[in-house]
């Protein structure tokens, strides 16, 4: 029979202490690993390498206007700077700023300064069915990086609401070889054309002949009318809130919608409900048919349609202030010289590019 001295049981409940602990361990193995995790998330943010907290900061950069009237941004690298950090804070790819400035690998030095354009080729595409961003992306097989960045999408678990609009950095010729978008029949018109043929028939007599030719008409055509330039511009200012109204972020509808709550009505804190969408150069046509008011008189309040500004797409903004005897008005807008960058502008109430004005119900 073993007796328990002072030292058997002193050895006793050190054993049975490290045993206890090794036990724990072994049961809690999950939240030491997180512990860990979490520890090197907290390490690479304090180095500067979580770009998704990184904000831009007006004061540091310089907008232009390039001869084209696309917005350029001319961005002075920082210390801890990356190339993916760079294209998140400005919603575009790696490759594109690489593109732009002739980089060949992905390192940049601090003080070197990257033109960033905003120019990046793509299709807005509108979600038909409720689906994950990952899920998206693998199912059309595409850069889901790309994908999260370019739509301020910042966890994977994000879910894509159907007519929310995304966009997608390819081409349309890329999307219906991937799926994305079903490619529509080619249509051919018919259309006379007079083709003079000179012959000399047996008479010697001079004839002509008239062939019919067949017209491939195209409606997908850009416009490359140039914009105001930029000394319009009153003032500019960033607006990144995650607010969700089904249109596309960073783009003059989304921020359109977002400051008209009597066209648009909130739901909650961060949602919007929408009567119509579509294009800028659409909603005339579309307020229509939801039985907005739509009207040619400007107002202060009222949402302004352009046919075009940059491109067939359109242009919206809202009318903050209206001069009648001046013919001029200020409009507050998103996208006109950068995504999620607002600016007030002066505007003239005759120019030729606006559609309608969209008061409300």
């Amino acid at each position: 029979m073993i007796k328990f001295n002072r030292v058997n049981y002193f050895k006793f409940v050190l054993s049975l202490c490290f045993i206890v602990f090794f036990v724990f361990v072994i049961a809690n193995a999950d939240l030491f690993e997180n512990n860990q995790e979490q520890l090197a998330i907290n390490s690479s943010f304090i180095q500067g390498d979580d770009w998704v907290s990184y904000e831009i900061n007006l004061d540091n950069i310089n907008i232009n206007v390039d001869d084209n009237n696309n917005g350029i941004i001319e961005y002075t690298v920082q210390k801890w700077d990356t190339l993916l950090k760079i294209a998140g804070v400005f919603w575009t790819t790696v490759s594109s700023i690489q593109k732009e400035n002739a980089i060949k690998g992905n390192s940049v030095e601090p003080g070197q300064i990257l033109k960033i354009s905003n120019q990046v080729d793509g299709i807005v595409y509108t979600i038909k069915d409720k689906t994950n961003v990952v899920v998206f992306a693998s199912k059309y097989n595409l850069n889901l990086q790309d994908l999260m960045t370019l739509n301020y999408v910042q966890d994977e678990s994000e879910i894509f609401s159907p007519d929310q609009e995304v966009f997608v950095n390819i081409t349309k010729d890329r999307a219906y070889e991937l799926g994305l978008l079903e490619k529509p029949k080619q249509e051919v018109i018919p259309k006379s054309t007079i083709v003079y043929r000179p012959t000399i028939n047996k008479s010697g007599k001079v004839v002509t002949k008239t062939i019919k030719k067949a017209v491939v008409v195209s409606s997908d055509q850009e416009d490359d009318t140039p914009v105001e330039t930029k000394w319009t511009i009153i003032s500019k200012w960033t607006y990144t809130k995650d607010i969700k109204n089904g249109f596309y972020a960073g783009q003059c509808t989304w921020y359109a919608a977002i400051i008209s709550p009597n066209i648009f009505p909130y739901t909650s804190e961060k949602a919007q409900s929408r009567d119509f969408g579509g294009d800028a150069s659409k909603w005339c046509s579309n307020a229509k048919r939801a039985w907005f008011r739509v009207g040619s008189k400007p107002a202060v309040g009222a949402v302004i349609v352009y046919s075009r500004l940059r491109s067939s797409a359109g242009h919206v903004g809202k009318v903050i202030n209206y001069y009648p005897e001046d013919d001029k008005m200020i409009i507050r807008d998103m996208n006109y010289l950068w995504k999620f960058i607002v600016t007030e502008r002066w505007e003239n109430t005759d120019n030729s590019k606006i559609s309608c004005y969209i008061y409300g119900k």
